[in-house]
């Protein structure tokens, strides 16, 4: 009787060990530090040239902070075709037939968001790309394990992870 004790407590003690919540097909919720995904519009950004680093710079402020483990996500505005807004995700460079090119980046802290633009030719003689660009900052919870979704996709990321585009708020430029 003993022994049949001793080896139901030793296969018992290996069944219990392997069992863990790591799977990744699964998603854990934390619901005492429940965040979601927000989006803010930058709506006629104007870009001035920045000396110190030869690029075109728009700044703008973000209000709330971010929280530590937050990412961004950023998209401009490519098009709107048939009534629908085109997304596309930034950093991007758009190559021209002639080789000319037109480069858009971005970089953040907790408190502000900064817009580059930089070309191998003079932007200030192409002032569609200087004024009024409309961009959209998705700020997604770094708890969040998104590597599953194709995030180049503004409107995929929208789904994702429920964003009601009728609350997207406006960012402000950063004084």
């Amino acid at each position: 009787m003993k022994k049949i004790f001793l080896l139901l407590s030793v296969v018992s003690l290996f069944t219990l060990s392997s069992c863990v919540d790591d799977d990744p097909d699964v998603v854990y919720n934390n619901t005492d530090n429940y965040f979601e995904a927000e989006v803010f519009e930058v709506n006629q950004a104007t870009f001035s040239f920045d000396a110190n680093t030869g690029y075109y710079t728009s700044f703008y402020e973000l209000n709330p902070a971010l929280y530590p483990a937050d990412m961004i996500l950023v998209y401009r505005l490519k098009d709107v075709v048939n009534g629908s807004d085109v997304w596309e995700m930034i950093p991007k460079t758009l190559y021209y037939d002639n080789g000319d090119y037109v480069e858009f980046d971005f970089d953040f802290t907790r408190n502000d968001i900064v817009f580059y633009m930089g070309a191998n030719y003079d932007l200030g003689t192409d002032p569609n790309f200087l004024q009024n660009q409309v961009f959209r900052v998705v700020i997604i919870p770094g708890y969040d394990n998104s590597a599953r979704i194709d995030l180049t996709d503004y409107n995929n990321v929208i789904k994702e992870f429920n964003v009601d585009e009728s609350n997207i708020k406006t960012l402000q430029p950063k004084k």
